[in-house]
């Protein structure tokens, strides 16, 4: 393997969690303690009793009489899904979702979470959709943005992947205009930057961290981007100026990473070729 066909690999390795850490949001697959069971899966622990099993039933049946009375019961409908989800059954938490993402469309959790269990089913198509609504009411909603780009990779339609952020970005003026500050069109190029890294589309990828610091040159992320891709092609000495500014105009909490991207090296790190593709964001 060749030092620069090693290089670009680490590279390449980190880049991926950076990209989503740099962006400040949640990379958990699920929406966090919105859902989060109280138990240990019923489905996953051979251990729980028959009587712990009979209680959670008991429950999603107080649940059930509850909704028949009032379809739209929040506490009711979220609690059926902590309860089915404990026991493993995803598919029948579907209905509950898709009444809350419909009745508090104001509560884009919901939407994600109903997607995320698509996911779960392997109903890619149907998660897609979802995330789409979600983007119909706030096209610059970051989570969902990342999750259908996500699909779009994974199924090999890195095109429709690039589509979606670069629509993004041409519409933000006009969201921004209806909803102040709805669209974060750095964020969004951040994303797509790192989508044409993944397709070796570097001078794309360049180009975009070049817009980004046109549009806000105190962001950091598009130095330590571009100082990343410089490496790549043995830039040494303009990646290095890159990664300076990036240290210098990044937050305290983002310093340390910054630090360790720009120490890495081939033939610094030892390197094993990978055996599986890059993960996708």
């Amino acid at each position: 393997m060749s030092q620069r066909t090693a290089r670009q690999w680490i590279i390449n390795g980190v880049l991926i969690v950076v990209t989503l850490s740099f962006l400040g949001v949640s990379i958990a697959p699920l929406i966090g303690s919105l859902f989060a069971p109280t138990t240990p899966s019923v489905a996953t622990n051979p251990n729980q009793s028959n009587s712990e099993q009979d209680r959670i039933k008991i429950q999603i049946e107080g649940f059930e009489a509850v909704l028949k009375s009032d379809p739209k019961n929040q506490t009711a409908l979220i609690g059926l899904v902590n309860l089915r989800n404990q026991l493993g059954k995803v598919r029948e938490t579907v209905e509950p979702l898709q009444t809350l993402a419909d009745t508090f469309p104001d509560t884009p959790d919901y939407r994600m979470t109903l997607a995320r269990a698509y996911v779960e089913l392997k109903e890619p198509q149907n998660a897609s959709a979802e995330y789409r609504k979600i983007l119909t009411t706030k096209p610059g909603y970051l989570p969902a943005l990342q999750n259908i780009v996500s699909i779009e990779l994974t199924d090999k339609r890195p095109e429709a992947a690039i589509g979606i952020l670069q629509d993004t970005i041409k519409t933000a003026e006009t969201a921004n205009k209806v909803q102040a500050n709805s669209v974060d069109t750095n964020s969004v190029r951040w994303i797509l930057g790192e989508v044409f890294r993944q397709q070796n589309r570097l001078d794309d990828s360049i180009a975009t961290y070049d817009q980004m610091i046109k549009e806000n040159a105190k962001d950091f992320r598009p130095y330590v981007g571009k100082a990343q891709l410089r490496q790549i092609q043995e830039k040494e000495d303009e990646a290095k100026k890159l990664f300076d500014r990036g240290l210098e105009l990044a937050p305290a909490e983002f310093k340390d990473e910054v630090k360790r991207l720009a120490a890495i090296s081939p033939q610094k790190q030892p390197f094993t070729a990978p055996t599986t593709p890059a993960p996708k964001p």
